[in-house]
């Protein structure tokens, strides 16, 4: 007699059932496993913003003022007054033919020693400008032997990892200004890009061409110039005062600009209440002129200075503060300490962050 056996096994429905029960758990974990990852990087960020803000005392401690903002010898003029030459940073040339003397660079590159990257900015070759930085290659030594090109080097530092790990210039941030953008050449740069950019104030810091985004670049008023920019306004006690609309005005300076030397006691504010350096923004959007954001940690003017004028996330110019963080934009102080603002924040307050003399005390939200 034949004995037969059964085997047991799952049943459509069963099968069904399971695998209902494991993507219920994936749909509930998911979400939470983001969470956690988006808080590492967003911990990440602010040991970035830490380090550039470790990197820019250790500077002060050693040249006894903070970078300069941007360096420009040439300028250019319009109905406000004088301007930094666009084409300073991004003109080309041959190598060490640099006449009129275009350098173009940003505070970026001057802290690269204390950021462990000495080697990268022993390459550097002071006789050319942004452009020539990155067109033309450095040989390294033995037995290397290959080309480095300081101005388009990533630097891990320079990168929110929320927002990206390297330029993405051929991908989301294809429509950001970059060096080459105006004069393209052999070389396309894809590398060397910047998530972070210091404080110029609370005031209008760039001419900007409507027409024409490559011209584009920082004010550098004359002193009879920004008097011209000057008008009354009659405050709530009936007190008239004198203000103007431009970063350089006494209430509206921040901690770099063109040409700067800023030193830790002219902070006047206090360093725990004025803004050293924060995320910035960087639009996807090639149209309007005024949304185009500028990419690149050489150079020198939008790509790495930021105004305080309007509040972070406003998507009113290329010049705010912003953050792929939600419901915060992370900054770090004159002190050196790294806080998270609320997008939210009270205008008023957010531009006295971003004055370092303006007077006005100041209670940060904790």
């Amino acid at each position: 007699m034949v004995t037969r056996s059964r085997r047991r096994g799952f049943t459509l429905i069963e099968l069904l059932v399971v695998i209902a029960v494991i993507a219920l758990l994936v749909a509930l974990l998911l979400p939470a496993v983001q969470r956690a990852r988006e808080a590492a990087r967003r911990t990440a960020c602010q040991n970035n913003l830490k380090q550039l803000g470790l990197a820019l005392h250790n500077y002060h401690d050693t040249h006894r003022t903070l970078p300069p903002g941007q360096i420009n010898n040439t300028f250019q003029t319009d109905t406000i007054g004088r301007y930094a030459n666009p084409l300073e940073a991004r003109a080309t040339y041959t190598r060490g033919n640099n006449p009129l003397g275009y350098h173009g660079t940003s505070w970026m590159l001057h802290i690269l020693p204390m950021i462990d990257q000495a080697p990268l900015y022993n390459f550097w070759y002071a006789g050319d400008n942004v452009r020539g930085n990155g067109d033309f290659g450095v040989q390294t030594p033995p037995p290397d032997l290959t080309l480095v090109f300081p101005a388009r080097t990533d630097v891990k530092v320079f990168y929110c990892p929320s927002r990206r790990q390297n330029m993405e210039s051929n991908g989301r941030y294809q429509p950001c200004d970059r060096i080459d953008t105006a004069t393209p050449g052999v070389i396309q740069w894809t590398q060397g890009g910047n998530d972070y950019a210091a404080c110029s104030g609370s005031g209008i810091t760039f001419h900007d061409n409507t027409a024409d985004y490559t011209d584009r670049q920082t004010y550098s008023l004359l002193p009879a110039q920004l008097t011209a920019t000057v008008f009354l306004v009659t405050g709530l006690n009936g007190q008239q005062f004198s203000t103007s609309y431009y970063t350089q005005y006494p209430t509206n300076i921040g901690m770099f600009g063109m040409n700067s030397s800023t030193n830790l006691r002219d902070v006047t504010d206090g360093t725990s209440n004025v803004i050293m350096i924060s995320e910035r923004r960087l639009s996807t959007m090639p149209t309007p002129v005024i949304q185009r954001s500028s990419d690149g940690w050489a150079w020198g003017g939008a790509a790495t200075l930021f105004s305080c004028r309007n509040a972070p996330h406003s998507n009113l110019h290329y010049d705010e503060a912003d953050s792929p963080h939600e419901q915060i934009v992370q900054i770090c102080l004159a002190d050196g300490s790294v806080r998270n603002v609320s997008l939210n924040i009270d205008l008023r307050t957010w531009q006295n962050l971003g004055n370092m003399a303006q007077g006005s005390p100041i209670s940060l939200p904790q």
